[in-house]
């Protein structure tokens, strides 16, 4: 387990878990009210799930399917009804910088981290319980700035302008998806079966780039993106002591050799840096909290294939094959390891302590295989298998540690280094069938079984869900699944004790109503309880879990053994809701009543990091007929968990040293923040130019963040006698503008 600075640690995210798998084989679409932005092809192999804006039918949870000529198959399964959205929704809604991950926090279940990143945390579980696929292809972190063992980071490495449409899963996914703790995030690209030729560029306060989609040949496409961030322009610090710098391409296209095939190849690709120096140039603010400077690039990309073939109207058949690779190197200096490096006297010259170094690169090479099978309407049946090699070389130090601020011990601790370099296999298999016994009702069950060659582990992990439609507006759904998911390859391979950590495991119970479903709009209720087992914890100190691991604030990344005993349950009510009114005005609104907890060593029940018992987001927009439109987003959270300092000795010391008995115990100020966005569109012939801008945080109100430790005013001042002097209360983002233009030909 590894603590870090809290500004930091926005970047480089605290994650719990992660897994190895390989590639859903169906894309998604929607089932609901057509869209222009949002029109998916049907010569493929597709899941389908019903969309936000549902129109009639509210008992099929998702729908594969096929069609080549006169060869389909059209399936029906039970998984809950994923939130949708379209790339035009994304980019027109306020407060998202056109970043899908940002917009997908204002769905049910979903809350955010900090208003820096772009995190997806779900249900309580934590970024790293999220599978991303793009086109059916795994994804292992789509975000840029990103540290080892997370999926979350600053921003999306992939450009919305070349997004169809995103479904979010929350819980309760049926099999064929590859295991993950908390949601699936199913991404498609552009459509590009109708084969027009398209262009786009933008240019704006974050960034600038554009996407392509050119034909080719017969019944071929292409599609080209590529985006670069312009922040370090404008300014050299976005409230991280530093400013990130990164680019990203993707390309994609399909290949029709044949009535019954179609071959999509894919290829995603980001660049990354940052440099943050907290307090600036030498003086240094005596009121920054943050001593650790750090230099941070990474590189990652995922190269695939998927080919689908209809071998008859019954049968469908897919391989995914993809290589995933990622490199990440950072270096970490303590501007204030003891007194004399940051000595007046030495001045701008004063050397500073190399406290941590790590030079990570992560392969993930995945084959799989999915068929369908559908012999008439009442039954379907859904089976694959997919091998996976791991491939694992590090070389991570932190030679000197330092005091815990888990710990009133003055001495340091935890120094380590660790460079492991080797291969490790997985196998994942999996079916599921369902049947109509009549009409209105259908039964889904299933299961997968998963092999992990590192800890040489085994899970079987079972699926059944159920729909039933009462009228044509309304309807019932249940599903209930269990998850296994391996702890990040990193933390595995930090201390010799936790080569031994099984897989984390979790319940899924889900049910609810669509209370109703129509083409102007939808209104539903959903319950869950998700229970996990086999959460690592730490040894060293019986509170703590991952789940509710505190900022270390003012500390490097730390490694600390971790053992498999740690438990947790997280529960709660949904009700959303979401309309259309003529093409002028969309809305949608929800609010969450939940509770996660997670318990370490001791065996007691706390609030996780992600712990908001009420969450309430609204969002709309409204469009003229030609040529403007306007968005408004507002999002409400119950205030943040943290745990307090042990005012005592942390003034005898002058570092922050948090009461273990108090983890988590205490709560900030409510968190409330309101977006705007409003566009021009001016028509130049067949070309299209939109103007936009806006305000984050437009009425500038103070959110809390959380409270840190001040070190330069303890050593030089003693904080006057008073630890309230030497503690600073941070906050969120402030306001902050967003503006570019859009040019479309």
């Amino acid at each position: 387990m590894r603590y870090h600075y809290p500004v930091v640690c926005s970047i480089f995210v605290l994650s719990t878990l992660t897994s190895v798998t390989a590639q859903n084989a169906m894309k998604t679409a929607t089932t609901g009210t057509p869209r222009a932005e949002d029109n998916p092809s049907v010569a493929e192999a597709s899941s389908t799930a019903s969309a936000p804006f549902a129109s009639g039918n509210v008992v099929v949870r998702t729908t594969v399917h096929v069609d080549a000529t006169t060869e389909s198959v059209s399936t029906d399964r039970n998984s809950p009804t994923p939130f949708h959205a379209s790339a035009g929704e994304i980019l027109g809604s306020a407060g998202t910088y056109g970043d899908f991950s940002r917009y997908l926090q204002l769905f049910p279940g979903v809350v955010f981290n900090t208003d820096e990143s772009d995190d997806i945390l779900v249900r309580g579980g934590n970024p790293l319980e999220n599978l991303f696929l793009v086109d059916g292809i795994e994804i292992p972190n789509i975000n840029h700035i990103a540290s080892e063992g997370t999926t979350g980071g600053l921003v999306s490495m992939i450009d919305t302008s070349a997004i169809q449409s995103v479904d979010l899963y929350t819980g309760g996914y049926d099999a064929s998806y590859d295991e993950r703790l908390s949601a699936v995030v199913d991404i498609r690209t552009r459509d590009l079966a109708n084969r027009d030729r398209h262009a786009e560029g933008d240019f704006g306060f974050i960034g600038a780039g554009g996407v392509a989609l050119l034909p080719f040949g017969r019944s071929d496409s292409l599609l080209v993106s590529a985006h670069r961030s312009l922040l370090n322009l404008f300014t050299n610090d976005i409230g991280l002591d530093g400013v990130p710098i990164y680019s990203n391409i993707l390309l994609s296209t399909e290949l029709n050799p044949a009535k019954s095939d179609q071959l999509t190849l894919l290829s995603l690709s980001g660049f990354d840096s940052i440099a943050i120096k907290p307090g600036g140039t030498y003086p240094y603010d005596d009121e920054e909290t943050n001593t650790i400077d750090t230099q941070y690039s990474g590189w990652r990309t995922t190269n695939g294939l998927r080919w689908r073939h209809i071998y008859s109207q019954r049968l469908v058949g897919v391989v995914t094959a993809s290589d995933s690779e990622q490199q990440q190197n950072i270096q970490q200096q303590n501007q204030f390891y003891d007194i004399v490096s940051i000595s007046p006297a030495l001045g701008p010259n004063a050397p500073l302590t190399q406290v941590y170094s790590e030079l990570s690169h992560d392969g993930r090479a995945s084959l799989k295989y999915d068929l369908v099978y559908q012999p008439g309407r009442a039954f379907t049946l859904i089976a694959g298998a997919s091998g996976i090699l791991n491939r694992v070389d590090y070389a991570i130090s932190q030679p000197v540690g330092e005091p815990s601020s888990l710990s009133v011990n003055p001495a340091n601790s935890d120094s380590t280094s660790f460079a492991p370099d080797f291969l490790s296999g997985e196998t994942g298999s999996y079916a599921e069938a369902t049947i109509h016994p009549f009409s209105r009702w259908s039964v889904s069950a299933g299961g997968r079984v998963q092999t992990f060659a590192l800890g040489g582990h085994m899970t079987a992990t079972p699926r059944l869900s159920s729909a039933l439609r009462l009228s044509q507006h309304t309807g019932l759904h249940a599903a209930f699944g269990e998850y296994a998911q391996m702890p990040p390859s990193v933390y595995i391979t930090s201390w010799p004790q936790n080569y031994s950590l099984p897989p984390i495991r979790v319940r899924h119970i889900v049910a609810g109503s669509d209370l109703y479903t129509g083409s102007r709009g939808r209104i539903g209720i959903e319950g869950y309880q998700k229970n996990y087992s086999d959460y690592p914890v730490s040894t060293e100190y019986p509170t703590i879990s991952l789940a509710n691991t505190v900022d270390t604030l003012g500390a490097q990344f730390l490694w600390i053994p971790l053992t498999s005993q740690g438990t947790g349950v997280s529960r709660g009510v949904e009700l959303f809701g979401e309309t259309r009114l003529g093409s002028h005005i969309v809305g949608q609104a929800n609010v969450a009543y939940a509770r996660a907890e997670f318990a370490a060593l001791d065996g007691v029940l706390r609030p996780g990091n992600f712990d908001y018992p009420i969450v309430a987001n609204a969002s709309g927009s409204y469009r003229s007929a030609k040529h403007y439109e306007a968005s408004g987003r507002y999002e409400y959270t119950t205030g943040r968990p943290y745990t307090p300092f042990l005012n005592d000795a942390s003034l005898a010391q002058n570092r922050p040293i948090y009461d273990l008995l108090q983890v988590n115990a205490l709560r900030g100020p409510f968190y409330s923040r309101l977006d705007f966005e409003t566009d021009r569109s001016f028509y130049i012939g067949d070309r299209k130019l939109v103007l936009y801008g806006g305000l984050d945080n437009a009425f500038n109100r103070t959110n809390f963040l959380g409270y840190y430790w001040m070190p330069r005013i303890g050593a030089y001042w003693q904080c006057g006698g008073n630890v309230e002097n030497c503690i600073s209360e941070q906050h969120e983002m402030v306001r902050f503008p967003d503006f570019g233009v859009r040019y479309i030909f």
